[in-house]
C-alpha cells in the first residue's frame, strides 16, 4: 500500500506534448491507494487533468478527499453495480488487484483478479469508455528460462497471484477481441518489480541491509529486473495515449534499465547505506520449507504468514526482460538505472524514518 501522505506532496506540472490526448478527458485510476495506482493518480493530478480514483475502503476515500482528490470506493470482489463509477469516464487505468494477501484463498484471488477485472471491463465498454489500460505483472512469466524474456516467452506463473493475474489479462484480451474495430482500445501493462519512494514491499530488503543484518539466501547470482516507480508511471500514461494500431490488444513487459544480479543489487543498497555486506549465504531449501510451513499453519486461520514462498522466490527466480516491444510500439524509454534509483529510494526511507 502507498503511504497516503505521499499524496500531500504533489506539485503542478506541465502536460508533456506526448500526453496531450489526455487533455479534456476524464480519467479513472483504480487502486489509487496502492503504490503504483497512487503514484499514477498523483502524476495525473500534477498534470492538472480531470482524474477520479477508486480505493477499497471508505476511510481511505475520506483521507484522500480531504487532500482535494476525487475518490470513490470500489471493491472488485463485490457484486454491486458499478455503472455510476464508470459514467462519464474516457480512460480507465485498472491498477487494483489482490496482491500480497497470501492468507486469502485462490478462489478469492480469482474473484478479484479475474472476475472483478472482467466485470469492470464490460461495464467500461457499456459506459462508452474509449481506452482501458489493464495492469498485470511480468510474474505471468514466473521463473524465466529464456533470458531476456519477451512478451512471447511461454507463461510460467508460480503462485495464485501470478496465476490469477495471467487469467485476468487473458480474459481481458479475449473479450477485447470481440469489440468493434473502432471500439474501446485495450492494452495490458506488465510491471516488473516496482520500487522507489512510497514502496514498502522492497523496504524490508533495504532495512535488512541498512541494519547490517542481511545475509543472502542462495548464491545471489539470480537476475532481478527492477522498475523504478517514475518509469512505471510513464509507461502507464503512454498506454493511455498510444495509437490504436500499435497498442490495441497488446501486452507490454515494463522495467527500468538493465537487469542486475541480487549480489549487485544488495551492493548498491549497502553502498548507499555505507554499510558492509555479510559474506554468509543461507541455503535456499530450509527457508523455502519454513515459508511452506508458515503458509500451511497461517492460511486456514486467515493470518498473514511471517514468511512465505513467494518472498523466497525473490532469491531463486530469474527476472530479465527484453523491453524492445515497449520501446518500439509504446515509445517507452527508461530514465532510471538501478544504482541511482536505489540511492534515491534509500534516501527517501531515511527521510521518512523508515529505516
Amino acid at each position: 500500500m502507498l503511504n497516503l501522505n505521499l499524496l500531500d506532496e504533489r506539485q503542478e506540472l506541465s502536460l508533456p506534448d506526448q500526453y496531450n490526448d489526455l487533455s479534456g478527458k476524464t480519467l479513472l485510476v483504480t487502486g489509487a491507494a496502492g503504490f503504483i495506482g497512487g503514484a499514477l493518480f498523483k502524476r495525473l493530478m500534477e498534470y492538472q487533468l480531470d482524474v477520479v480514483g477508486t480505493v477499497l475502503y471508505e476511510e481511505e476515500a475520506i483521507q484522500l478527499r480531504e487532500k482535494g482528490y476525487r475518490v470513490k470506493v470500489l471493491d472488485l470482489a463485490s457484486d454491486e453495480c458499478w455503472d455510476d463509477i464508470l459514467q462519464g469516464i474516457d480512460v480507465v487505468f485498472n491498477i487494483a488487484a489482490l496482491f500480497q494477501e497470501v492468507e486469502n484463498t485462490e478462489a478469492m484471488f480469482r474473484k478479484v483478479n479475474v472476475d472483478g477485472t472482467l466485470k469492470l471491463l464490460k461495464v467500461a465498454e457499456k459506459a462508452g469508455v474509449e481506452r482501458f489500460v489493464h495492469c498485470s505483472t511480468v510474474g505471468v512469466h514466473g521463473h524465466v528460462k529464456q533470458i531476456p524474456c519477451t512478451e512471447e516467452t511461454p507463461y510460467n506463473p508460480m503462485d495464485e497471484y501470478h496465476r490469477t493475474k495471467l487469467e485476468g489479462e487473458l480474459a481481458v484480451l479475449k473479450y477485447a477481441k470481440t469489440l468493434a474495430n473502432d471500439g474501446m482500445i485495450v492494452t495490458v501493462n506488465r510491471p516488473a518489480m516496482v520500487y522507489g519512494p512510497g514502496d514498502v514491499r522492497m523496504m524490508k530488503l533495504f532495512k535488512a541491509i541498512h541494519s547490517g543484518k542481511f545475509m543472502m539466501i542462495g548464491s545471489g547470482e539470480v537476475l532481478a529486473h527492477l522498475g523504478y516507480i517514475d518509469d512505471q508511471v510513464d509507461s502507464l500514461v503512454l498506454s493511455g495515449v498510444g495509437p490504436r494500431e500499435k497498442i490495441h490488444l497488446e501486452a507490454f513487459n515494463i522495467a527500468s534499465s538493465r537487469p542486475v544480479t541480487l549480489n549487485e543489487l544488495s551492493k548498491y543498497i549497502a553502498d548507499a547505506a555505507n554499510v558492509k555486506l555479510s559474506k554468509i549465504k543461507i541455503p535456499v531449501f530450509p527457508v523455502w520449507l519454513a515459508g511452506l510451513l508458515c503458509e500451511i499453519i497461517c492460511r486456514p486461520i486467515g493470518v498473514k504468514p511471517p514468511i512465505f514462498r513467494r518472498r523466497v522466490g525473490f532469491f531463486t527466480h530469474n527476472r530479465a526482460f527484453d523491453l524492445s516491444k515497449a520501446e518500439n510500439l509504446l515509445d517507452y524509454h527508461s530514465k532510471m538505472d538501478a544504482k541511482e534509483g536505489v540511492k534515491i529510494t534509500l534516501d527517501w526511507y531515511k527521510e521518512k524514518d523508515l529505516l
